[in-house]
Order: C-alpha cells, then sequence, then structure tokens
C-alpha cells in the first residue's frame, strides 16, 4: 500500500509476496482467493477506499493467514480510527515476526503498537456490588472474570455489554466510546429479579352440556305437531267434502233435514281442522326450536385465546367435543 505511513521498502516486498503453497486443491483454491483479495484490498486503499479495503484484507486474512495480510489489515484499521482493533493485530503481529525471526516486521510492528498506546480509550466496569454475574458479554463476544475489573480498550464507536446471572433477567448496557485516551466508567446496574410466569387470561366457564331430556321433549313436540298439520289438513279435506255433499242437498237455499246436518257437520270439521292445523304447526315450531337449539350446543365449539408468556404472548386455538 502506498501511502504516507507505508511499510519499509524491504517490508512491503515481503507483505506483497505470497508464498507458494504445495496443497491440495481446496488449499490451493483459498490461496488464489486470498491473493485476489489482498490485491483488490491494496488497489482501494491506495486509491483511498480505506474501509472497503479492511474489508478485503480481512477476508484474506481469514482464508489464508499470512503475516504480512495481518499487518496490512492493522495498519488499515489504525487509517480507519480503530485504534485499539489495530494496536491488538500490531501485538500479535511483533509476537509473530519474533518467532519468524523476521527483524524488520517486528521493529516496524512494536512501533506502531507504541505509537497507538497513547491514543487508546479505555473503558472500566462498574459492576453492582451485590453482583452474582454469570457471565459479561462484549458486543456479543464473551467477556473472561479475570478481566472484568481491568480496563477495556475499544474502538471509538457504539458498544453494547451483555450480563446474566442466576435467578436475573439478562440485561444490557449499550454506550458510545469516545475517539480519545480518556477513561470512560459504564455502570452495569443491578439485574432485575426473575419474576413470577404470569397469570393465564381466565377463561370463560363452558357452558354446561344440553340435558337429553330437552332434546327429548323437543323431538316430541316436533313429533306431535306434524301429526296434528296432518290431522288438520285430513279434517279440513273432509269438511270440504261434507260441505259439497250439503251443497247437493240444497235447491235455491232450501236444505231438507239431512243436508242441513251434513252442512253443520262440515262447519264442525272446518272449526276443528283449523284448531288442530294451528295447535300442530305452533307445536312443531316449538319442538324445531329446542331440537334446533339443543343440538347447536351439542356442536365441536372453537376458541381463539390468548395467553401471556415472559417473553411475549401465545395464541392458541381451542375447542370442545
Amino acid at each position: 500500500m502506498r501511502t504516507a505511513t507505508a511499510l519499509p521498502t524491504a517490508v512491503l516486498v515481503a507483505v506483497a509476496t505470497f508464498a507458494p503453497v504445495h496443497a491440495h486443491a481446496e488449499g490451493q483454491s483459498n490461496e488464489m482467493r486470498a491473493e485476489g483479495l489482498f490485491r483488490s484490498g491494496e488497489k482501494k486503499f491506495d486509491a483511498g477506499q480505506h474501509a472497503l479495503a479492511c474489508q478485503d484484507f480481512e477476508a484474506s486474512l481469514k482464508l489464508a493467514p499470512k503475516l504480512g495480510t495481518l499487518l496490512n489489515v492493522a495498519l488499515c484499521h489504525e487509517t480507519v480510527g480503530k485504534v485499539a482493533s489495530a494496536w491488538r493485530e500490531f501485538q500479535h503481529a511483533a509476537a509473530w515476526a519474533a518467532q519468524n525471526g523476521q527483524k524488520d516486521r517486528h521493529e516496524f510492528a512494536v512501533q506502531h503498537v507504541m505509537a497507538l498506546e497513547t491514543k487508546l480509550p479505555r473503558v472500566t466496569l462498574q459492576l453492582p456490588i451485590e453482583r452474582a454475574i454469570a457471565s459479561l458479554e462484549v458486543d456479543g463476544e464473551p467477556l473472561p472474570e479475570q478481566r472484568w475489573n481491568l480496563p477495556l480498550y475499544l474502538d471509538p464507536g457504539e458498544h453494547a455489554i451483555a450480563v446474566s446471572a442466576p435467578g436475573k433477567r439478562r440485561g444490557t448496557v449499550t454506550f458510545r466510546v469516545v475517539s480519545s485516551p480518556t477513561e470512560q466508567i459504564v455502570v452495569v446496574p443491578s439485574l432485575a429479579d426473575e419474576g413470577p410466569a404470569s397469570p393465564a387470561i381466565a377463561k370463560d366457564p363452558e357452558p354446561p352440556p344440553p340435558s337429553p331430556l330437552v332434546r327429548n321433549v323437543g323431538w316430541g313436540l316436533l313429533a306431535a305437531g306434524g301429526a296434528g298439520v296432518v290431522t288438520g289438513v285430513v279434517l279440513g279435506v273432509v269438511s270440504i267434502a261434507k260441505r259439497g255433499d250439503a251443497d247437493d242437498r240444497c235447491v235455491n237455499g232450501a236444505c231438507d233435514a239431512e243436508g242441513v246436518e251434513t252442512l253443520q257437520d262440515a262447519q264442525s270439521l272446518g272449526t276443528t281442522s283449523l284448531v288442530v292445523l294451528t295447535a300442530g304447526v305452533l307445536l312443531g315450531a316449538a319442538g324445531g326450536v329446542l331440537v334446533h337449539t339443543t343440538s347447536a350446543a351439542a356442536k365441536p365449539r372453537a376458541r381463539l385465546g390468548v395467553s401471556p408468556l415472559r417473553a411475549g404472548a401465545f395464541v392458541g386455538l381451542s375447542g370442545s367435543f
């Protein structure tokens, strides 16, 4: 990378060079992809696209870990202001170079480590006194207990700390780290007790099942009503027939004794037919209502219910059969 803070010429050549590797096909493919990403990162860095260059260098490092790539990642992070990340990466690179006996790279990394130490934002956690904390996570990464009371060196920007404890509700604290070598204190409040499970919403009481007697009465009334209707119709037909016989025995409005009797019988049957027919209709209607209501009450019924849970709500469909 050709920048104002570029590596020394000897180191730059070493950083940009990928040693030939004799590996399986998959390993060779990763090497080729890593080198392509590395070259892409160099071009973007030289073009001033530092954030994109960092992404390419990081991806290359994951595919094929190399000291030269790590140095480029660290330098890129330093350029974009991620001083804590760059500081840690230069520390790893210094140790790596020392193990490999690469003096130039070791000195280069150490110089950056010393320069970055004066710029590191420092965060101290103030934990609750009555703590019984089981775990701490910083930006989703577990923080070992032995480091809970030590300063945290974080990049400037937004961060989050998640706290868990037995019998307590999980808590999260978000905060912003400023871009200056100052100490920030993040207060972690006491966790709330895990409350009891919310009671379920009371359900409406189930109505009692319909009585078989009521249904039987309904069927009885329906049968009686039907019989009444049939009887009323039959009596009506007989009444009409008798009236016809009476008309045959009457001439110009004068009827003999048998004709008068026949006419009276027809009128009586007609009245009885109307009464029986009306009673049959009413009884049938009452019986039909009883049978319908008891049958509907005995059918399966479904109900939509909502019950609260600790982490939300449960919506369910219940039925009775």
